[in-house]
This record gives structure tokens, sequence and C-alpha cells, in this order.
């Protein structure tokens, strides 16, 4: 490994062991502050340029942000609200990203498939912050449960369409918005089924074991094997990781596992997430160096305007999905519930994952840097610090 990347990385996680211990007094989620500190890097050029690349973002940095984030959703909650979960998490994303592409393409002239894949990239949400202050507040555990069930989902599909999308801008295949739809339901489908194979293996071989580092080093495993699995059979490898997620969390970790190797695993993956969040909110810090201040200074005009069709998207999707929701269900979404949904789709480290691992001769790639930065940064600061006066707002507290 080259000597100078490895000083960097130590340097960053230096920084961002600082970040978290700041707003640790400040009572504030440290999210907010690393993206704040990474365009402070943008700004100044702190650091020297570090480029993660495509196939490393979807070998070492996705799998183990969503199979943490599986392993923590509860599946009896998820079974209590999966008509809310399912509909904001599948035709609410591919719904979103075909308006968010066709809406850019119109305003900003960017070519159509070019746009889509945008839209792809920035749709999923990541309720990390959002979470944190409904639970510090009292939230409905419900709301709660719909949000990260949506986030944890969404992220799957997301990438999905993403992959399926970039692979038409490189020229691999011809864009065809029905071939598309069944590549998706095929690579899902096929994923999600790989994805319950694994879990169950490795919940039968867990029960087998008792020793915490061993039990905690084949979900490493079973992490990072899950998706090189699926990808063989050319099926979805986050979706195969995200289900074999949840099955581990649900079933392993109640009916295979000590409670000495439970709290080994929490604490190992929580350790895991924390390092991989950090360095992503600064790597795009990073990334950003390359682009002139005068170039992001001159695209203040496109941010804004993607800026307000995500949330003239977000609205579109989140409102009539729960008024059918409410429609075709005996447990209703309380109204004020539909604010906090659409207001609380924050995005995050998923987004980022996605953009910095675009090709590095990639068309608008210093373009959609820019831009995905931006709204994540609008996203985490301004969305995230206004949750808690809006739940208030609502008597949701």
């Amino acid at each position: 490994m080259d000597p100078h990347l490895t000083t960097s990385l130590v340097e960053l996680l230096l920084i961002a062991c600082t970040v978290a211990i700041f707003t640790s007094w400040l009572k504030q989620p440290y999210t907010i502050a690393l993206v704040l500190v990474g365009l402070v890097v943008a700004v100044l050029k702190l650091t020297p340029a570090i480029h993660i690349s495509h196939d490393v973002t979807f070998t070492l940095i996705l799998p183990p942000l969503l199979f943490q984030g599986a392993m923590h959703m509860d599946l009896e909650r998820l079974r209590n609200n999966w008509k809310a979960i399912a509909m904001l998490a599948i035709p609410g994303v591919v719904c979103s990203t075909f308006l968010i592409g066709f809406l850019i393409h119109s305003f900003l002239g960017i070519e159509f498939i070019y746009a889509l894949l945008f839209g792809a990239l920035i749709t999923p949400t990541d309720p990390i912050s959002v979470l944190s202050i409904l639970k510090k507040v009292g939230a409905p555990e419900r709301l709660r449960a719909i949000l990260e069930g949506e986030s944890l989902f969404n992220d799957g599909t997301g990438v999905v369409v993403f992959s399926i999308i970039l692979a038409m801008t490189t020229g691999v295949h011809d864009f065809n918005a029905t071939d598309a739809i069944m590549k998706f339901f095929m690579v899902a489908g096929g994923g999600t089924l790989v994805g319950l194979a694994v879990g169950f293996i490795g919940f039968k071989i867990l029960q087998k074991l008792n020793d915490h580092l061993l039990e905690v080093a084949l979900t490493v495993v079973m992490t990072f094997g899950t998706p090189l699995l699926a990808e063989h059979f050319h099926m979805s490898g986050i979706i195969a990781v995200v289900v074999a997620g949840l099955i581990i969390g649900n079933y392993g970790k109640i009916y295979s596992m000590s409670e000495k190797t439970r709290e080994t695993l929490e604490t190992f993956w929580e350790v895991i997430d924390f390092v991989i969040n950090s360095l992503l909110f600064l790597v795009i810090g990073i990334e950003l160096q390359v682009v002139e201040q005068s170039d992001l200074l001159r695209l203040w005009l496109p941010i804004i305007t993607t800026l307000g069709i995500l949330l003239f998207s977000r609205a579109v999707v989140v409102y009539p999905v729960v008024w059918i929701k409410n429609k075709i269900s005996d447990r209703p979404i309380p109204p004020g519930w539909s604010h906090v949904l659409f207001w609380g789709g924050l995005k995050g480290s998923l987004s980022i994952a996605l953009v910095v691992g675009l090709p590095s001769d990639f068309l608008y790639r210093d373009f959609f840097l820019a831009v995905a930065f931006s709204i994540v940064l609008f996203s985490l600061v301004i969305q995230g610090l206004t949750m808690k006066p809006l739940l208030r707002k609502l008597g949701l507290t």
C-alpha cells in the first residue's frame, strides 16, 4: 500500500475522532459535524487527494454499512409496517429516480441517462441523525420504524437501480425502461434468495459455535462474502447482504449467541460503521479539492435547482404513498407523520459512497460530486437541525 495513502487515512481517522469528541460534548449528531469538516477540507485543500474506486465502494464500503444497519432492524416492527416501508422503498425509489432524472434533464440540460443516474444515487435516505433525534425526544416508535425500514430497503433498491443505470451510461446496455424494470426484479429477487440462503446457513453454523471471536469473525466473512457470491450469479450483492443481515440480527443474535458474543458483535460493528461513515464524509471533501472554487461558486444555481427538484420529488412520493397506505390499511399513518417522513428523508453516507465511487473519467463526475455534497450538507445541517422543532410543532415529542 502507498505509504502516503496510509498516512492520509490515519490523519482522517484522527480528524474523525476529534470531531466525534467535540460533537459528543455538544450533544449533536457527529455526521453533521463531519460534513462541515469535509467542506473545510475541500475549501482549504488540507489533505492530498484520495480516490475511492467503484470496486472498493461495492466490495469494501457498502456491505458493512448495510449489514450493520440490517442487523439492527426489528423484523417484528418491519412486518407490522411492511406496506408503508415497501411502498416507499421500492416504487417510491423508482418513481423518485425517474422524476429527478426527468426534471434535471429538463431544467439543467443534462443527458437523460446521466440525469437518471444522479436520481438513483441521491434518492436513498440515511436517517442516522433523524433517528437519534426521534429517539431523544420520545417520538412514536412506529414512526421511527417506518423511517428506519424505508432507509434500509431504499438503500438496497437505490444501489440496484444505480448499478443498472451506470451499466447503461458506460454502453454495456442500451436504455430500455421495460428491460431495466425486468432486470431490477431479476437481480433483486435473486439477491434476496442468496441472502436468505447465506443467512440461514450462517444461523445454523452460529448455533454450533460457542466462541465470541469466531462468531464475530463469521459475520465479517458473511458481510464481504455474500455480495461476492451473489454477484458471481449476476444477482444483487447489496440486497443479499441486507437480507443476510436481517436474519443474523433477528435470529442469529437471539437464538445462537451468548450475551458476551452479542456485546462483542454490537461493539465491533458500531466501530466499523463509525470508521466507514467518518472516512466517507471526509473523503468527499477531499474529492472536491480537484474542483476549482470558482467552479463551485458558479454552480450555485444548478445546486439550488437540484435541491428544489429533490424536495419536490420527495413530497410527490411521500404524501401520495401515505394517502394510498391509509386507504388500503386498517392501521392508518397519522397526517402529521407525513411531514416528518418528508422532511426526514435525509441524504448521507450511501449517496456519498456512490458518487465518490464513480469512475475518474465519468463525464459529469465533478458536477455530481459538488451537487451531491451540497445536498448532503443541506440535508444534514438544515433538515437535521430543524427536525426537533418540527416534531415539537406537530406534538410528536
